[in-house]
């Protein structure tokens, strides 16, 4: 029998998106709250889980005789304060690593996110360079940052294969001119994360958007390790978003830093 493939933060938006490309294996699904069948968010015969990545027997009971994770759980909001930030995005992360390695699981699939480089594309240096340092353009990019230093330390002191993609706006169809360059959209959300599975690649750490007219992020290395092409481009629906005064979709305007 296939072993189960985990899948965290399985009641979010993104989750939602990728669940139809996960459907053909044995699922274990974990959020801190179940994940809501009306909205067909739960596919037959999965396992369910339900708690928090702080609660270590949870994490241990969770990747128990898993074969990879695909992990969307944390806060994703640009404008979350440390404190929000903290427990989900890096302590839970870290949490989960050390649950896999230990648990003998193979690969960690990671949301990370554009804004760990946002700083580039706020500076107008676009295309991004995935080879270039990180450049995160608020807290919440700083975590996705820390999780891609974490991911691979793991990789290279315990062989964890860990495999981060970040995500542009993963929403079903770009609804802002701001979204245009960075759209990541459903299709191509399955694709990345499918592909990011079965890869040879131990780690690594890739954009993962769509196709688009003037393009924020350079997919040479998502291309060449992982045989990712976007089959969705944003010129589709360009004509039908609102303009909402830039180009830019990574950070929010600067204001008050946030609180220790």
């Amino acid at each position: 029998m296939t072993a189960p493939l985990l899948l965290t933060g399985a009641s979010g938006n993104v989750a939602r998106l990728l669940l139809p490309a996960l459907r053909d294996r044995p699922l274990r699904l974990l959020d801190r709250t179940a994940p809501a069948e009306p909205d067909g968010v739960e596919p037959d015969g999965a396992e369910v889980l339900t708690g928090d990545l702080g609660d270590r027997d949870l994490l241990a009971r969770a990747v128990e005789g898993v074969d990879a994770v695909v992990h969307l759980a944390g806060d994703p909001s640009p404008t979350a304060t440390w404190e929000e930030l903290r427990g989900p995005n890096v302590d839970g992360f870290a949490a989960l690593l050390g649950a896999a390695a230990e648990g003998g699981v193979r690969r960690v699939v990671y949301a990370s996110s554009v804004h760990a480089m946002g700083r580039y594309e706020v500076a107008g240096h676009v295309p991004v360079d995935p080879a270039r340092a990180p450049a995160p353009c608020c807290a919440y990019g700083a975590t996705k940052a820390f999780d891609e230093a974490v991911a691979g330390v793991f990789a290279h002191r315990w062989g964890l294969s860990t495999i981060g993609l970040r995500l542009g706006a993963t929403v079903p169809v770009p609804t802002k001119r701001s979204q245009l360059g960075g759209w990541l959209g459903p299709a191509d959300l399955r694709e990345l994360v499918t592909r990011a599975l079965r890869t040879p690649v131990v780690t690594g750490v890739y954009p993962a958007v769509s196709g688009a007219e003037h393009p924020h992020w350079d997919l040479r290395t998502a291309t060449a390790d992982l045989g990712y092409r976007p089959r969705l481009d944003s010129r589709e629906h360009a004509g039908a978003v609102e303009d909402d005064g830039t180009d830019v979709a990574t950070c929010p305007s600067p204001g008050h830093a946030p609180s220790r």
